[in-house]
């Protein structure tokens, strides 16, 4: 009986990227490799032969190598019969709403507090810019409301249950409470996040910086 080589994730224990993806894989019980990365592997040229934008996480499943973590998590779902991913196009269509909708609209928000308060400080000894935090509270403010009144009365995103659409959301909000991400104004969200901080997978996959 041939022996099928266990499925590899390239990821960082700093990036909340990878966050979402570990989380699903220990959620589900999958049998996944991590491999750690450092930042100058992403350079290396057999690094870049699997993604070639030089980011993590990327995902090696015998011949499909598959960059772009909420793609990876719903990859990854679909191997079980699961809540997270359920096999219901409709209820598919609306996680990945949510999880464009994250990637688009909140993430740059909730990004730039990170960025410019967090990680310049950190690896480039700089301050912050305080144009491009203006930039990053006028797009957080505009997004947040939407997903606080999405949550306000709901236990997750869409509902009784947890998918990947809460841990899409909430890996943009790994950072935010150094990153100094204004969350007084929306207590659904604060609300639902210390939900999530409950979950075991979640609780265990919380990124690391240094």
């Amino acid at each position: 009986m041939a022996h099928c080589a266990p499925m590899k994730l390239y990821s960082m224990h700093m990036s909340n990227n990878c966050r979402r993806v570990n989380a699903t894989i220990q959620h589900l019980g999958l049998d996944v490799e991590i491999a750690e990365q450092q930042m100058g592997d992403l350079k290396k040229p057999e690094y870049l032969a699997l993604n070639p934008n030089g980011k993590v996480p990327v995902l090696v499943d015998g011949d499909l190598r598959l960059w772009e973590s909420r793609a990876i998590m719903q990859y990854l779902a679909s191997k079980k019969d699961t809540p997270l991913w359920p096999n219901d196009a409709g209820r598919r269509a609306e996680i990945a709403k949510w999880q464009f909708w994250e990637a688009s609209h909140l993430s740059p928000g909730t990004g730039a507090y990170a960025f410019e308060n967090l990680f310049k400080k950190i690896f480039m000894k700089q301050g912050p810019d305080a144009t491009a935090l203006a930039a990053g509270e006028k797009t957080w403010r505009t997004f947040a409301p939407i997903l606080d009144g999405q949550l306000a009365n709901r236990k997750w995103i869409l509902g009784s249950e947890l998918t990947l659409a809460d841990f899409s959301v909430g890996a943009c909000f790994s950072y935010a409470v150094p990153a100094g991400v204004p969350m007084d104004d929306y207590g659904h969200i604060t609300s639902w996040l210390s939900r999530l901080a409950e979950v075991p997978a979640w609780k265990n996959t919380a990124p690391k910086l240094g």
